[in-house]
């Protein structure tokens, strides 16, 4: 296609009162020291469909990695006129995010602004009130956008019929449905990666430049707490291993980049995929080392030896409990059997384990608290973390508790949810003593110690 003359930049904010935060797909969580940054990879994915439809001007600011604060932040951008401006927001910095839009728009008027992200899918309607906000985009965004921009910079098509867009028109806000997942998610071109500054992006686990690789998304359940079906649609979509294959290869022989997030909602939703990808890793002679997430009862063990074999360092879990009952009610689809049985293979087979537990869901009482923090404690597992709940818009969570107060919405340390007898400063104090009682056994003080001198654990 014939190269567009627009140009579009596609924006990691920042906060005003210097709150680093991650936002990359659903998450929006305070950037602690053990997840470092990581690279935009939605943003980074959104510039693939630009560039197939013929815009070359397209531009990722990541405010984050670059350590800019709001004013130079907003100050840059507005230098650059660009056309459209893409925000990637979060709930807990909507309203930085929309004085943020504001700002650009006072300084460069003829700028058209996109919101993308978790909270426009589920307040579009309230967000197209604001003046400074243009298009909103539901769900996952980069096919939306491209649709968007090839629309409104051409002329030439009804932005009516874009599926999973939100406008306004002669001051009517309009809401169009959700497009439906699609039949393949297969990248027509790689990722450009000079749009990033890479060596910036270190894993904390290595202390080596990394980059994020979008293996799959959505997910087969339907846990009561998570997002993930409901921002990406029901089921697990994913590209095929040979087209990530060729995004390694390429990041590894142009970038120098050889250490990897697979980036899913769950990774090993389907074993054959895992096997297939780490046997292509294996074949390809690509030596990279790499972390992922997976659901504990469907690790295997014939796939974890695989998994090993092809460089892969570390998995998260998300346990959530140990108490079979809350896990239970929150649809999560395991129980304690399932989670010991899957972290003692990958602990046999020498992958580290990271497990991922939350306070505060129904059912939890302060003997399920306990019995989960002794429970995690006396198991296997190499780290974890002990999250209170955060009810996130579009949950039975957030219908239940409809609090509003956004800044109070970062994932995992909110103080949202009480049950009678269970109050929110409880939930958070059982945190905060689950995670005492986890590192005191001296091997994982051993790790934290190593940790803390080497700057890295592999």
């Amino acid at each position: 296609m014939a190269e567009q003359p627009a140009k579009i930049l596609l924006v990691n904010p920042v906060t005003r009162s210097g709150t680093r935060v991650l936002r990359v797909e659903r998450c929006q969580q305070k950037l602690l020291a053990p997840v470092g940054i990581w690279p935009p990879v939605t943003l980074l994915e959104a510039s693939i469909y630009l560039r197939q439809l013929g815009f070359q001007d397209v531009e990722i600011i990541d405010g984050e990695i670059e350590g800019l604060g709001f004013d130079k932040l907003v100050s840059d951008i507005a230098g650059k006129t660009p056309d459209m401006v893409v925000i990637q927001s979060t709930t807990p910095t909507i309203e930085d995010d929309i004085l943020f839009s504001s700002r650009i728009k006072q300084r460069s008027k003829k700028t058209s602004i996109v919101f993308i992200g978790l909270h426009p899918t589920f307040f579009a309607g309230e967000l197209l009130k604001e003046a400074s906000v243009d298009y909103v985009v539901l769900g996952e965004p980069e096919k939306v956008l491209a649709e968007l921009a090839g629309s409104y910079f051409n002329d030439n098509g009804d932005i009516a019929r874009i599926k999973g867009l939100g406008y306004r028109n002669n001051g009517r806000v309009f809401v169009n449905e959700r497009s439906l997942p699609r039949d393949d998610y297969d990248y027509p071109l790689l990722p450009d990666r000079a749009l990033l500054k890479n060596d910036k992006y270190i894993m904390p686990l290595t202390a080596k430049p990394f980059s994020v690789i979008k293996v799959s998304r959505g997910c087969d359940f339907s846990c009561s707490f998570c997002t993930s079906s409901l921002y990406y649609g029901k089921g697990w979509k994913a590209r095929s291993p040979e087209n990530i294959i060729e995004e390694i290869r390429e990041t590894k022989e142009k970038y120098g980049i050889d250490t990897f997030l697979f980036l899913s909602d769950t990774f090993n939703a389907d074993n054959d995929f895992v096997k297939r990808l780490s046997s292509l890793i294996i074949e390809n002679n690509l030596n990279i080392r790499w972390v992922a997430n997976s659901r504990v009862d469907l690790v295997s063990e014939d796939t974890v030896i695989l998994m090993k074999k092809a460089g892969c360092l570390l998995v998260s879990l998300g346990i959530e409990s140990y108490d079979d009952s809350v896990l239970r009610k929150n649809n999560k689809g395991l129980d304690r059997k399932a989670i010991e049985k899957g972290i003692n293979i990958l602990k046999k087979h020498g992958i580290l384990t990271y497990g991922y537990f939350i306070f505060g869901l129904e059912g939890e009482t302060k003997t399920t608290m306990l019995k989960t923090a002794v429970m995690a404690a006396g198991s296997k597992l190499d780290f974890a973390v002990f999250y209170s709940l955060t009810p996130y818009p579009g949950t039975p969570y957030f219908q239940r508790f409809n609090d509003t107060n956004w800044k109070d919405y970062f994932h995992g340390s909110s103080s949202i949810a009480e049950y009678k007898g269970l109050g929110k400063r409880v939930i958070k104090i059982w945190a905060y003593i689950a995670t005492a009682i986890f590192y005191l056994k001296p091997s994982r003080l051993f790790l934290l110690a190593k940790y803390i001198l080497k700057g890295r654990l592999c």
